[in-house]
C-alpha cells in the first residue's frame, strides 16, 4: 500500500459515532492532527482504524470489564449488525468492516490497513513491564526463529549425545569389570593389567587347542558308544530267544488246528459262508440249496455255524504263526545290525586314535577293542583309567576354551564401547561448537538490533531532552535468559533502569520514543501511525519539542494521525507557531451526542479568521480591530524577540502596541524585508520581495485605531469612520501574510546563515541580525 493515500473514514453505529460520521482526509497531507475536548470522539476514530486493521478495539481492554467486549463496540442502543466502518483510499478501494452473525468480517481482506497505535495509557508499558514481556514486544524486530530452532535442535542433539556417551561409558565400565573378574580368576599375572593380559592371551595360537578338544570329544563319544554295547547285546540276545520260542509255539498250534479241520479249509469256509448267507436270507427253505434234499434240512443252519467255528481256529493259528515268524526275522535283523554298528565303532575308534598326534598325558588300553562284540565288556574294564584321563583333559580344554571366548567377548565389547564413546565425544565437541556458533550468531544479531533500536530511541529522546544528562538508552539481552530484555539509561554516569530515576514526564517521553523507534523499524511507508492523546502528562517545557519531534518522524509513514486535547497545540497552530516542514491537516471535533453523533470543523488560522471577519456583509468593526490588534501584537512580539529589540520592562511583562512598535527602530525598519518563495513543479521558484517598512510606518501612525475601536469603550470611536478600522485591519493582514506562510508558519530557522526561513523555505526574513 506504499503511496496509496487515505481519502476518508466513515463510521456508523461504532463507539461514539451513533450516526454516520465521515472523516475526510485532506489531499496531499500525510499528517492529520485531530483536536478535541474529552468526549468528542477522538479515540473512536483511532478505534475504527484499529478495528479494520486487527479486528479489535484496544481502548476497552484492561479496564476490568471481563471478556467478550464486542458487546460494547456498537454505539448505545445499537447492535453489532449496525456497525459499518469504511476506509476509502486514493486507488478507489474501500476496506469495509462489519459484523455478520456476530463475527467481524473485513472486505477485501488484502486492503486492511497496517497500523502502529499508541494510546496514552500504554505509553510507559514497555518501559515499566517485566523483561520477558518486553522481549515479547521486541521479538518481531529480532526475528531469529530459524536460528533458535537450530539452537534447540543442537541442544537436544548434545543432550542425546551426552546420554549416549553415558550409556557407552557404562558398557565400557561393565566390560572392564568383567575382564578384571576374569583376570583375578586367572591368578592376576604380575606386571599386567586386565586389558594387556586379555590381549596377550588372545594373541597366543589357539588352533591346536581347538583341534585337541575336538579329538578328545570324538574319542570320548566313541568310547561312550562302546560302553552301551554290552547292554544292547544282552537285550538283543534276549529278544532273539524270546522270538524263537514264540515262533515254535505258533508253529505247533497251527499244525494242531489243521489236523482238526478238514483239508481244503479255505474252500470249505467259502462254501459254508455262502450257505450261511443263503439260509439267513431264506429262513423257511425246505430243501438244501446244494443237493436239493429235504433230508436233515432241519438244523442245517446251526450245523453250518459249528463247522465255520472249527475252521476259524485254523485261520487264527495261521495268523499267529505268521506274526511270530515276522517278529523273529526282525529281531534277528536287529542283532545283525548291532554287529554292523559295532564294526563301524571299531573303525571309528581306529580312525580317531590315528588322526591326532596325542601327547604323553593321553593313555590308551593295551589292546584295541575286540572284534567280537561279546568280548567288549572285558575291554571296557581295561579302558576305565584312560577314559577318566580323557574326561579330565576334555574338561580342562573346555574350560580354557570358555575362558578365551569370555575374554574375547568382553574385550571386544570394551574396545567397541571405547571406540563408540570416542566417536560420541567427537560428535559432542562438534555439536557444542555448532551450538556456540548459533548462540553467538543469535546474540550478535539480537545485540545489533537492540543497539540500533536503542540508538534510534536515544536520538529521538535527545531531541526532546537535549543535554539533560539522561542519555544512552540501551536494551540488553539477559545473558542468562534467552527471552528477557533489560532496559537501561545513563544517569549521572551510571547505568540504571529508567523507572528508578526518571520523572513521570521523562518516562512518558521515553515511552513515546521507544514506540516510535519500533514503529520505524519495518514497513514504515505502509503503516498508518496513530498516536491517541499521548501528550497528557508531558510537562510544558518539553511539549513543543515533542511536537517538533512528532512532525519530523511522521513524514516517513504512509499517514500519521495524532489526536490531542492539548489546547496550546491548537492555539499555536492557529497562530502559525507550530508549522511543520510537511503539510498538515488540522481538524477540530466539537461535541458528541447520541442524537447528533460526532461532528468536526476545520481549525482556521487567525489570519483566515481575520479575513473572514473583514469579508462579512455587515462587518463587526470592534471584533475586526480587536482581532487585528492581537495579531499585530503577535507579529511585533515575533520581530522584537527575533532581533532582540529593547522593550520597556514592566511588572508582569505586559507590552503595549506603542511599546512594541517603538522598539522596532528606523535602522531595523529600513532593512526589514520578506522574500515570498512560490514553487511550482517543473519550474524555477518565483521570489516576491516585500518591504516591511511601509507597513510598519503606516501601522505606527494608525495603531491607536485598535485602542479606540477594538480594545475599550471610547466615545472617540464615534468620530472614526468604518474605513479607518478596515484600513488598520488590512495593514495588519498584509504584514502578517508577508511574515507567516499558511502552510509552514513563521521564519524561525537561521540554518542558511543569511536570513531567517520557515520549514518549507516559503518565507525568508531579512536581515539575519539587527543592524548596529
Amino acid at each position: 500500500m506504499t503511496g496509496i493515500a487515505l481519502e476518508s473514514l466513515s463510521l456508523t453505529a461504532f463507539r461514539g459515532s451513533s450516526t454516520t460520521f465521515k472523516f475526510l482526509f485532506e489531499k496531499g497531507r500525510k499528517l492529520t492532527l485531530v483536536y478535541g475536548e474529552n468526549g468528542t470522539g477522538k479515540t473512536t476514530i483511532c478505534d475504527a482504524l484499529e478495528f479494520l486493521a486487527v479486528g479489535d478495539v484496544g481502548s476497552l481492554n484492561d479496564k476490568g470489564m471481563g471478556q467478550a467486549l464486542e458487546k460494547y463496540w456498537p454505539s448505545v442502543n445499537k447492535d453489532l449488525s449496525d456497525i459499518n466502518v469504511v476506509l476509502a483510499t486514493s486507488n478507489g478501494v474501500e476496506c469495509k468492516g462489519r459484523f455478520v452473525d456476530n463475527k467481524p468480517v473485513f472486505e477485501p481482506a488484502d486492503a486492511r490497513p497496517l497500523i502502529e497505535l499508541l494510546r496514552q495509557q500504554q505509553i510507559t508499558a514497555l518501559i515499566e513491564t517485566q523483561p520477558a514481556k518486553r522481549y515479547e514486544v521486541l521479538q518481531r524486530f529480532i526475528d531469529v526463529e530459524a536460528v533458535e530452532k537450530s539452537e534447540d535442535t543442537l541442544q537436544k542433539l548434545v543432550q542425546g549425545l551426552e546420554a549416549d556417551k553415558k550409556s557407552k561409558k557404562a558398557a565400557e565400565d561393565q566390560s572392564l569389570k568383567a575382564l578384571n573378574d576374569l583376570f583375578q580368576a586367572a591368578g592376576k599375572p604380575a606386571s599386567l593389567t586386565a586389558i594387556t593380559w586379555a590381549k596377550a592371551l588372545l594373541d597366543e595360537p589357539q588352533k591346536n587347542v581347538e583341534a585337541e578338544l575336538k579329538a578328545v570329544e570324538l574319542l570320548r563319544s566313541i568310547l561312550s558308544k562302546f560302553g552301551a554295547y554290552p547292554d544292547l547285546l544282552m537285550e538283543h540276545q534276549k529278544s532273539v530267544v524270546a522270538a524263537k520260542d514264540a515262533f515254535r509255539a505258533a508253529d505247533t498250534a497251527m499244525k494242531a488246528a489243521v489236523v482238526t479241520a478238514s483239508g481244503n479249509a479255505s474252500e470249505t469256509v467259502k462254501l459254508l459262508e455262502a450257505g450261511k448267507s443263503y439260509l439267513h436270507a431264506h429262513a423257511d427253505a425246505a430243501v438244501c440249496p446244494l443237493c436239493e434234499s429235504d433230508d436233515k434240512i432241519a438244523g442245517l443252519a446251526e450245523s453250518i455255524n459249528a463247522r465255520l467255528g472249527q475252521l476259524a481256529s485254523v485261520q487264527e493259528a495261521k495268523i499267529g504263526f505268521e506274526k511270530c515268524q515276522s517278529n523273529l526275522n526282525k529281531v534277528e535283523d536287529l542283532r545283525t545290525q548291532l554287529d554292523a554298528d559295532y564294526a563301524k565303532s571299531l573303525q571309528n575308534y581306529a580312525t580317531a586314535k590315528a588322526s591326532f598326534i596325542w601327547e604323553k598325558k593321553y593313555t590308551f588300553p593295551a589292546s584295541n577293542p575286540p572284534s567280537n562284540i561279546a568280548d567288549i565288556q572285558q575291554w571296557l574294564v581295561a579302558a576305565e583309567e584312560p577314559a577318566k584321563a580323557w574326561a579330565d583333559a576334555e574338561a580342562s580344554l573346555r574350560q580354557g576354551s570358555n575362558l578365551l571366548a569370555s575374554v574375547k567377548r568382553e574385550l571386544d565389547l570394551y574396545e567397541t564401547s571405547c571406540a563408540q564413546k570416542k566417536e560420541v565425544e567427537a560428535l559432542i565437541s562438534g555439536a557444542n561448537q555448532a551450538l556456540r556458533i548459533c548462540v553467538k550468531v543469535r546474540k550478535d544479531f539480537t545485540d545489533k538490533m537492540m543497539a540500533e533500536i536503542a540508538q534510534q530511541v536515544g536520538e529521538l529522546y535527545e531531541k526532546v531532552h537535549p543535554n539533560e544528562g539522561l542519555e544512552k538508552i540501551a536494551f540488553l539481552l539477559d545473558p542468562k535468559k534467552r527471552s528477557s530484555i533489560e532496559m537501561q539509561a545513563k544517569f549521572a554516569g551510571r547505568n540504571v533502569p529508567p523507572p528508578a530515576y526518571f520523572s513521570q514526564s521523562h518516562l512518558d517521553t521515553l515511552g513515546l520514543c521507544v514506540f516510535l523507534a519500533l514503529a520505524l523499524r519495518d514497513k514504515v511507508d505502509q503503516k498508518i501511525l496513530i498516536l491517541d492523546d499521548v501528550l497528557g502528562s508531558i510537562d510544558e517545557p518539553h511539549v513543543e519539542r515533542v511536537i517538533d519531534m512528532l512532525y519530523a518522524v511522521s513524514n516517513r509513514f504512509r499517514h500519521t494521525l495524532i489526536t490531542t486535547h492539548y489546547r496550546p497545540w491548537r492555539e499555536k497552530f492557529r497562530w502559525g507557531r507550530l508549522k511543520p516542514d510537511q503539510l498538515c491537516q488540522f481538524v477540530e471535533l466539537i461535541g458528541c451526542g447520541l442524537d447528533e453523533g460526532m461532528r468536526m470543523k476545520s481549525a482556521l488560522p487567525e489570519i483566515a479568521r481575520l479575513k473572514k471577519l473583514m469579508e462579512a456583509e455587515d462587518p463587526d468593526l470592534q471584533a475586526i480591530c480587536s482581532k487585528a490588534g492581537v495579531m499585530l501584537e503577535e507579529a511585533l512580539d515575533y520581530l522584537t524577540q527575533k532581533y532582540e529589540c529593547a522593550v520597556p520592562r514592566r511588572h508582569g511583562a505586559v507590552y503595549t502596541l506603542g511599546d512594541l512598535l517603538s522598539s522596532v527602530n528606523s535602522k531595523l525598519r529600513d532593512n526589514l524585508c520578506v522574500e515570498i518563495v512560490i514553487r511550482a513543479e517543473g519550474a524555477e521558484p518565483i521570489i516576491q520581495n516585500i518591504d516591511l517598512k511601509p507597513m510598519l510606518d503606516e501601522l505606527f501612525s494608525i495603531a491607536n485605531t485598535r485602542n479606540v475601536m477594538g480594545a475599550h469603550f471610547n466615545t472617540l470611536s464615534f468620530e472614526l469612520l468604518d474605513a479607518d478600522a478596515m484600513k488598520f485591519a488590512k495593514q495588519v493582514e498584509q504584514l502578517v501574510s508577508a511574515l507567516v506562510c499558511p502552510e509552514y508558519g513563521w521564519p524561525r530557522s537561521d540554518k542558511s546563515g543569511k536570513y531567517w526561513e520557515n520549514g518549507g523555505d516559503t518565507r525568508r526574513l531579512h536581515p539575519l541580525k539587527k543592524p548596529s
